[in-house]
């Protein structure tokens, strides 16, 4: 199973070796302030996101590997599948005995990694998939079994939510139900008592992380910036200004929504423990009710996925035959060759601009060949110039801050960096919010547009055009929009 983990991470995360680089924006991010705090920046204070520290720490420590790669993140990535596909199969095992569970398991990893909510690795949603998947199987068990997690299985348990909390507060809304279903149930069998000492151990385990993560800030002196940035400007200022390209309709979410709810819908009509049921929607349904109220990209949906294993409970009885193995590598092929990322690096269209950008600026190196990224997001290119931003807000943010554009425009305006740096995308940001101009001694040296992605409205059509073979018939009747991003470096001049 570890050996199948590498196989996925190395196949489908562009944090891979297979892989010139990674260009998702946030990805970037991450690991440029994991740099700059390796090279002594201050988190929040001279070097801001308004993600959480633990998912920086990560990236701080992924760079003592390598500065300029992602290499260190691979490595987290497989480690994290490993525990992902691991607790998946014994969920499946609590509810299945078939010859097929370990087959599935790894069929079920093949559709995660695959699909477009996995995106091109790096994500938090990512690195909380094994806790989640841990914490469920526990649930389970407690749930199905009566057995009641020992001391030190409760302790990872509290480990697993602090990290998830000190990395994205917003997914314990996943805790949020199974506690509600998990206090309710043993109060029925009067097993409170038993609850309380599995609550106590797992609040040893999250103030196991959660001091020194908050001591590391008071040392520093920066606990009002750890506030400020971490939760009251994530719970009262981002609103993700950014888009995805979907339709501007109220009720188009809501019918997104309902296709996942639907998905655990027939779990009503199963043979299992109606308190199995209740945990199951208590946990998967506050999930995704919580995800009506938030601004939602598609990878957020990734953390639905452990609740998939589930699902053996519709085959619990299926045996091993020739026709089973066939339909699973008929679906595994279907995945992999329809995975964006593995269908640009085969035809050769995989987004590496930015590599060229990295080529010009090393090439004419010297002294005072500082980089400024301005109106933009994070490509890469202070990983692959070995340079660390000068300012703060180095990168395009999701939120609206007049002091933010204001530092921008200032260090645009002072002439204190050789390159510009600017990438310009398709789709509906706030690039033109903080958009300021060019001042007259800088020349553009470099200016080229290239294809980001392809998009669909519908899912289906979007798998459909990533097989390549089709596609020559496919292009007379249905046209994607391409999501296009256009490079550009400008160089003072003397």
């Amino acid at each position: 199973m570890f050996l199948f983990a590498v196989l996925l991470i190395t196949l489908f995360s562009t944090c891979s070796f297979l892989y010139p680089l990674n260009p998702w924006d946030d990805a970037n991010v991450y690991m440029t302030i994991g740099n700059a705090m390796l090279g002594g920046r201050e988190l929040y204070v001279d070097i801001f996101d308004h993600k959480g520290p633990v998912l920086f720490f990560l990236h701080e420590a992924a760079a003592l590997l390598s500065r300029n790669s992602f290499i260190g993140i691979y490595v987290v990535e497989v480690v994290a599948c490993f525990f992902y596909l691991r607790y998946s199969l014994k969920t499946m095992r609590l509810f299945s005995s078939s010859p097929l569970i370990m087959p599935l398991t790894l069929l079920l990893g093949v559709i995660t990694y695959s699909s477009d909510f996995f995106s091109y690795g790096d994500s938090v949603e990512e690195f909380a998939l094994p806790i989640l998947a841990h914490c469920l199987y526990y649930m389970l068990c407690f749930v199905k079994n009566r057995h009641v997690p020992n001391r030190w299985r409760a302790f990872v348990m509290g480990v697993g939510l602090a990290l998830v909390f000190w990395m994205k507060f917003n997914l314990l809304f996943f805790y949020a139900g199974g506690i509600l279903v998990l206090t309710f149930i043993a109060w029925k069998h009067e097993q409170l008592r038993d609850l309380r000492l599995v609550v106590r151990w797992v609040l040893v385990g999250v103030a196991t992380v959660t001091a020194p993560v908050l001591g590391y800030f008071a040392v520093h002196g920066t606990l009002p910036a750890l506030w400020e940035s971490y939760f009251m400007i994530n719970i009262f200022s981002y609103h993700g200004v950014a888009t995805n390209g979907e339709p501007p309709f109220w009720w188009f979410k809501l019918v997104k929504l309902s296709i996942w709810a639907v998905l655990m819908i027939p779990v009503v009509f199963l043979r299992v423990e109606k308190e199995v049921k209740w945990l199951v929607f208590g946990t998967y349904g506050v999930l995704v009710f919580s995800f009506a109220t938030l601004t939602v990209q598609f990878y957020y949906f990734l953390t639905l996925f452990p609740f998939f294993p589930l699902l053996i409970t519709y085959i619990r009885q299926a045996k091993s035959s020739i026709k089973a193995y066939i339909i699973m590598c008929v679906v595994s092929i279907l995945a992999i060759s329809t995975n964006w990322n593995v269908v640009t690096l085969l035809n050769g269209t995989f987004p590496t601009s930015v590599l060229e950008m990295a080529e010009i600026i090393n090439k004419n190196e010297s002294e005072d060949s500082e980089v400024l990224t301005f109106s933009s997001y994070d490509t890469g290119i202070y990983q692959h110039t070995r340079h660390l931003p000068p300012n703060k807000n180095y990168f395009l943010s999701s939120i609206l801050d007049p002091e933010i554009k204001k530092e921008q425009a200032e260090w645009v305006a002072s002439g204190k960096v050789k390159y510009l740096v600017r990438v310009i995308g398709s789709i509906n940001t706030c690039h033109e919010y903080y958009d300021v101009p060019v001042p007259a001694n800088y020349q553009l040296i470099y200016d080229r547009e290239e294809l980001f992605r392809y998009r669909f409205i519908w899912q289906p059509l979007n798998y459909l055009w990533n097989l390549t073979w089709p596609r020559p018939l496919l292009k007379y009747v249905m046209e994607p929009v391409t999501d296009n991003q256009r490079m550009q470096i400008y160089e003072r001049q003397p």
